[in-house]
């Protein structure tokens, strides 16, 4: 984020949230901490940090971006999910090492693949799909199964 939204985010939080003062000093730490950072991003985290059951009163630069992490799966646990993920479908070596963050265009492919396996699932679940797989596929009801 750059300094005018950095600006809008504290805003944001002041108004809604914390009612903090506002200052260019924290605007210029935040914008420095910040710099990778989209304003849709870190008003997400703002917003998923205050909707806690307890969320501390006046949010520090430090949880927000605990909160960032947490939201752009960055976390170590997050990582090593996706790697083993995108390992898994193909959209990755095996050797890319575990606690290394998947590329932009990988992490992109692994999103939009569980995407659509959420829409398919949600499909079967209100039976939109009354059979995802064909009788074909898995037989016929009844008939034995050869044995080896």
């Amino acid at each position: 984020m750059n300094r005018p939204e950095v600006r809008r985010l504290l805003g944001y939080i002041s108004a809604g949230f914390d009612n903090r003062a506002l200052s260019d000093a924290t605007a210029e730490v935040w914008s420095e901490e910040l710099p990778d950072v989209s304003f849709d991003v870190a008003k997400e985290a703002v917003r998923r940090h205050f909707r806690k059951p307890t969320p501390r009163p006046y949010l520090s630069l430090d949880v927000l971006m605990d909160e960032i992490r947490v939201l752009t799966r960055q976390t170590t646990t997050a990582i090593e999910e996706d790697v083993r993920s995108a390992k898994a479908r193909g959209l990755l070596d095996a050797s890319w090492p575990a606690r290394e963050p998947l590329p932009a265009a990988v992490a992109a492919r692994l999103a939009e693949a569980r995407q659509t396996f959420a829409r398919q699932a949600a499909a079967i679940e209100s039976r939109v799909i009354e059979n995802p797989r064909s009788l074909g596929e898995l037989g016929r009801p009844g008939k034995d199964m050869p044995r080896d």
